[in-house]
């Protein structure tokens, strides 16, 4: 007699949901993103950098909060600090006029604001990002934001039942505009600039309709919806579902022997660099170039080359970790400790950089790229720092420190209004480059109206003739949009020179 055998059920794959069935579209989305859209084309549209970016930025951590809910922003956790990390280095353009700057805190603003997006619903923890993952995040966002605006307004007018309208009447009106529309704009467009008179009174009515110029209105009208459909797609980014979502783990592709020789290699080749090196870049009297070479062209040519190698050495110790079979605690520790020996033999060669840095520019003077550049070192420095202390204790802290960190010195560097220091360090030399600094923003001319007397005058004109120019130009005052702390300090400084 043989056993009778149960049939065994098979039980269905649990199935990962689509992105755009993990969205939880609403109207209250549609409505706060076409609010930010709006905003967008009042605050933002063709004006300076000043009060309206600094409205904005609070606006869209707002809209944010308040999209989310309670629920949402406390599984945020670290993604919170991110948002006003955002938030801070837009809002910071409004403390100088120095468009670079400004434009530099604006992209890092984007960039910080995308990566809040991607974990903002608590979907995947900020410690948990790898190299890749940070860098993908503005693309990501992007594409993401896009495609869940176009279901939320989807949605919507589904159930405001246009959908079904457009599809009932749609093809006889585009039919009749087809047939409608070509030959009356032609016919305008050949009777507006054939008569003046006619080009006038078709103005009039324009801004009789619409408040504004008929073009300006479409202009307006397309930022607005273009923008609040990005937006509303990523207020629904913001609060889409964390189920069914399994974060893919690293492809561990280096056994650890290699990542050891790896790491030894390189350590060993700074401690050579930094043996032969740094000596010379701190004793430039003690040391003897190569024939043809002088030390300003080797300061000058060496600086970045250095930069971009701590630069590197960081990517490096980033990705490393993620990338490497630690099967043990021993090679855990080897790990750990060899990264740790590459962080400090890195040190010589940053000294020797500020070091190069520093002699060129007490010879030629502070500029834009050299200050950047003294951020940058200072920035690398310290991350590398922060990387070796974190591969010992703080494990899941270095994603969180390292954009602190950055956010620091963007916000530092806005605090310190670069082209004022820059201006103000040069005034001080015995020889100095106004030609240079006339072509700065306008924070720069406090410091050449102070030491006007005993300046040179830049070729094809007087310093005098510049800093009246500079001064009507820039007015009396300004919108309350467009007002900067940086020009506000530069108008009342240069209001003798102002022609009444």
């Amino acid at each position: 007699m043989t056993p009778s055998m149960t049939p065994s059920i098979a039980l269905p794959a649990p199935t990962r949901a689509s992105f755009s069935d993990r969205l939880r579209p609403h109207r209250s989305q549609l409505l706060l993103g076409l609010a930010l859209g709006l905003a967008t084309e009042l605050l933002l549209d063709g004006a300076d950098y000043g009060l309206g970016h600094a409205l904005f930025a609070v606006l869209v951590g707002a809209f944010m909060a308040v999209n989310a809910g309670k629920e949402a922003w406390q599984a945020a956790g670290a993604h919170r600090w991110v948002l006003l990390a955002s938030v801070l280095l837009l809002a910071s353009t409004m403390l100088h006029s120095a468009t670079w700057l400004a434009n530099m805190s604006t992209v890092a603003s984007l960039l910080l604001f995308a990566l809040a997006i991607q974990g903002w619903n608590g979907e995947r923890q900020l410690s948990t990002l790898r190299t890749g993952q940070l860098f993908g995040a503005p693309f990501k966002t992007a594409g993401q934001s896009l495609f869940a605006g176009a279901v939320v307004t989807s949605r919507e007018l589904e159930h405001a039942n246009i959908n079904s309208t457009v599809s009932k009447y749609g093809p006889g009106a585009l039919r009749l505009m087809v047939i409608v529309l070509p030959p009356v704009f032609f016919l305008t467009l050949l009777l507006s600039s054939g008569d003046a008179v006619f080009h006038a009174r078709l103005a009039a009515i324009e801004t009789a309709l619409f408040g504004i110029p008929l073009e300006g209105f479409l202009r307006g009208s397309f930022v607005t919806l273009i923008s609040g459909m990005i937006l509303t797609g990523i207020l629904a980014l913001a609060s889409r579902r964390r189920d069914q979502v399994e974060p893919s783990a690293p492809r561990r592709a280096l056994r650890s022997f290699e990542s050891f020789a790896l790491l030894g290699t390189l350590t060993s080749l700074l401690l050579f660099f930094g043996i032969t090196s740094t000596p010379c870049a701190l004793a430039p009297a003690a040391c003897e170039l190569p024939a043809g070479v002088t030390y300003a062209d080797a300061a000058h040519e060496g600086f970045f080359q250095l930069l971009f190698a701590a630069i590197g050495i960081l990517m490096l110790l980033m990705a490393l970790p993620a990338r490497t079979q630690l099967d043990s605690g021993k090679t855990q520790v080897t790990f750990t400790a060899l990264s740790t020996a590459l962080v400090l033999a890195t040190m010589p060669m940053m000294i020797s950089g500020a070091a190069r840095l520093w002699r060129y520019e007490s010879i030629y003077g502070l500029t834009v790229l050299r200050l950047l550049a003294y951020a940058g070192l200072v920035l690398v420095a310290a991350v590398l720092a922060w990387r070796a202390l974190t591969l010992w204790a703080l494990k899941d802290s270095f994603v969180g420190g390292a954009i602190a960190l950055f956010t620091t010195t963007m916000l530092g560097l806005a605090a310190l209004s670069p082209d004022a220091y820059i201006a103000n360090q040069n005034v001080k030399r015995e020889q100095v480059d106004v030609s240079y600094l006339i072509m700065l923003s306008d924070d720069a001319l406090p410091a050449l109206a102070s030491a006007r007397e005993r300046l040179p005058d830049p070729p094809y004109n007087t310093l005098a003739h510049v800093l009246e120019y500079r001064a009507n130009r820039l007015g009396a005052s300004e919108s309350l949009l467009s007002w900067n702390l940086g020009r506000a300090r530069t108008r009342t400084a240069l209001e003798s020179f102002r022609t009444p």
